[in-house]
């Protein structure tokens, strides 16, 4: 490559203005080279907005715009999975450096495209295999080389969807997802088989997969490499195991940390002690990790490191980080087990972004979040109300036949009218139910505003809200009974960014009836609770290890929750008797009011786990302290934070609820559901 003329900052822009842009720009306060952001863009307008006022520069409409006017030296290609090809190319033409989050390209030939691009421009290019720059492989591959010969490299990952349910979702969906993290433990298997096969062509001896586990055996020389990716297996982990003709040494990248006793564990003497050699490993290690963790915050392993290696690089005219080699092998090998993943289910006809036909006479009801955890059992008892069903969501078709209808958009840019247009009814249960407050910004208030905008031009009048129980303000006295009537918290951002999104779309939508634009429904559930699925609701605890839990306060204390079965009957209920359903429902059970009154049922089920009840105002005080206390050490703000508001019990007036859910149950059993059947694919329980 040749070096740079000028001892200027490198000027970076990014295309994909995404959650992994948004780690690129936090890790990039670390990079110790010289640089400063130049221009972002993204196909999202409100994502791209967002991401320049946090990196204080402008939104561009194009990537040609973005390049031509900003002229980086560097740019982070962070579109989605499948996306990387076209950008990576178009900046490469323009004369930058390029890196590529994973995958990097979907094909060998793509990769070849971009490779004679580099060569011929004197450019570099990196890919997001972070893992090969955490200490932990570092430290690994250093301390296996006295193992050689090296006989055994295995690379285990297993992994829990964000946002998907591992036996509920669609197979597309999963294998979608498997592959998005494929390149981790992949990326770091073939380094290894790099290091210690002598030089050898690597080649892919067998596969095995399904759109949840892909099994691969892969060889190099004299060196067997096996990877094993699970969405189903637990507990989480990610590891990288060496073994040779001395021992073995292992890599976890969840803890960061290398352990192994290293030797050849043949002596009387070494098959005793080596046991409680790892676990002092294991033990102090892990410590070591989590206080150097603390210290300078959670950030993705080994990604500061790369970045800076790349910067680098870039700025003095070095070698890239990564080479082309590893990237070519690393590609053919992915595009080869992509196909064997894809193939193990068959995939969904591509759904256009318009309304598909319909298969049901009855009115209509759009549900936004419908491929969700709660808009299934929505769009479910609607159905069997005898209303047709249109979904509305940013993914591709959910596999439920009591959906009807699909639209693929994005909630959070822009509804056309048309999407809604003919509605008896709207029932928007779509939101963010993870993240920080930029997340639940954009999908749950932005969301609420544009389908607003959308009933408005499209002269829809009802709407079902479908909201939470925590928006209602804090109890001022332990007596207080809450009721329809409570008015919402007036800081809602001290409750957390999930309670604060709901509280402004639940003001969206009564601003707008109050100008008269709509008429309101607002349904606030407590805890959803899923017999088939058994999750403690966070307010009541938390798992600590194993079978046991943490509970919060005591068995007497009050808890709001409801069947979500139930709950959509109500839904759909106050949907189809809109007249008559009352303005806000306080959606909770009235038979389970305590904790200990949840868990026997919970015991009922098959549910096995001990709980540790601890007083919810030490757990408070503790999380207090421990926020401020890490705030200290980073020297960061803490934020406001109200954690005993947030835990504290609350007493409800579950009059209205007894109503409704009575209404609802009389209701279901004089209604018939409508034969369906429908393809799908994957759906994101942000939108569903």
């Amino acid at each position: 490559m040749i070096g740079r003329r000028d001892s200027r900052p490198l000027r970076i822009a990014f295309i994909g203005a995404g959650t992994m842009a948004g780690h690129h720009l936090l890790s990039l306060r670390r990079v110790t080279t010289a640089h400063h952001v130049v221009g972002v863009h993204d196909v999202r307008d409100v994502v791209a907005q967002a991401f320049a006022r946090r990196a204080g520069v402008r939104a561009y409409a194009s990537v040609p715009a973005l390049l031509q006017e900003t002229r980086p030296d560097l740019v982070h290609i962070c579109t989605p999975a499948g996306t990387h090809f076209e950008p990576a190319q178009e900046a490469l033409v323009a004369g930058a450096h390029v890196y590529v989050e994973k995958p990097f390209v979907e094909t060998a030939q793509e990769a070849e495209t971009l490779f004679a691009l580099a060569r011929e421009r004197a450019l570099l290019i990196c890919a997001g295999h972070q893992l090969l720059r955490d200490p932990a492989f570092r430290g690994l591959i250093q301390r296996a080389a006295a193992l050689r010969p090296v006989t055994l490299v295995d690379s285990d990952f297993a992994f829990r969807p964000p946002r998907l349910d591992p036996y509920r979702s669609t197979a597309r969906a999963l294998a979608e997802q498997l592959l998005d993290v494929l390149p981790h433990p992949l990326s770091t298997l073939v380094a290894a088989l790099e290091s210690f096969g002598s030089g050898a062509v690597l080649e892919i001896v067998s596969v095995f997969a399904t759109p949840t586990v892909l099994h691969a055996l892969l060889r190099a020389g004299d060196v067997t490499g096996r990877l094993c990716i699970s969405l189903r297996a637990r507990p989480v982990a990610s590891t990288l195991t060496v073994a040779g003709a001395h021992g073995s040494l292992t890599a976890d990248f969840v803890r960061a940390i290398v352990f192994g006793a290293a030797n050849d564990g043949t002596t009387p003497i070494e098959k005793v002690i080596n046991p409680f050699v790892e676990a002092r490993q294991l033990a102090w290690r892990t410590a070591a990790s989590l206080i150097r963790r603390l210290l300078r915050g959670a950030d993705y392993p080994g990604l500061v490191e790369l970045l800076g290696d790349f910067y680098a690089a870039a700025a003095a005219g070095g070698r890239a980080p990564l080479s082309v080699d590893h990237l070519r092998r690393v590609t053919t090998v992915y595009e080869q087990l992509a196909a064997n993943v894809r193939s193990a289910f068959r995939p969904a006809r591509a759904v256009p972004a318009r309304v598909a036909e319909a298969t049901s006479s009855g009115p209509l009801a759009v549900v936004t979040g419908a491929g969700g955890f709660f808009g299934r059992a929505i769009s479910r008892e609607l159905a069997r109300r005898g209303f047709r069903v249109r979904g509305i969501g940013r993914s591709e078709r959910p596999d439920d036949p009591h959906v009807h209808e699909w639209v693929r958009a994005d909630l959070a840019e822009d509804i056309a009218p048309c999407a809604i247009a003919g509605a008896a009814v709207v029932v928007h249960a779509a939101a963010e139910t993870a993240g920080g407050f930029e997340g639940h910004e954009r999908n749950t208030v932005g969301t609420t505003r544009q389908l607003l905008r959308a009933m408005v031009a499209a002269e829809v009048r009802r709407l079902v809200y479908v909201s939470t129980i925590s928006v209602l303000r804090p109890p001022q006295a332990f007596w207080e009974r809450q009721t329809e009537q409570t008015p919402r918290a007036a800081r809602p951002e001290r409750l957390g960014p999930y309670t604060w999104g709901k509280c402004v779309a639940e003001e969206l939508v009564t601003a707008a009836q109050a100008r008269g634009e709509i008429q309101a429904r607002i349904i606030r559930p407590g805890a959803l609770i899923d017999w088939e699925q058994l999750e403690l609701p966070g307010l009541l605890g938390r798992r600590l290890f194993g079978r046991w839990q943490l509970g919060l306060g005591r068995p007497g204390l009050p808890i709001a929750v409801c069947d979500v079965g139930r709950a959509g009957a109500a839904v759909a209920w106050c949907a189809d008797q809109f007249a008559e359903a009352p303005p806000i429902v306080n959606l909770i059970d009235p038979a389970i009011r305590t904790r200990g009154q949840l868990l026997n049922l919970f015991h009922e089920h098959g549910w096995r786990g001990r709980v540790v009840w601890v007083p919810i105002s030490l757990l408070a005080g503790a999380a207090i302290l421990m926020r401020h206390l890490v705030a200290l050490i980073r020297r960061e703000p803490a934020g406001p934070l109200a954690v005993w508001s947030i835990l504290r019990p609350r007493r409800y007036d579950p009059a209205v609820a007894t109503r409704i859910l009575a209404a609802a149950s009389a209701d279901t059993a004089r209604v018939q559901p409508p034969l369906r059947a429908m393809k799908a694919a994957g759906v994101s329980r942000a939108y569903g």
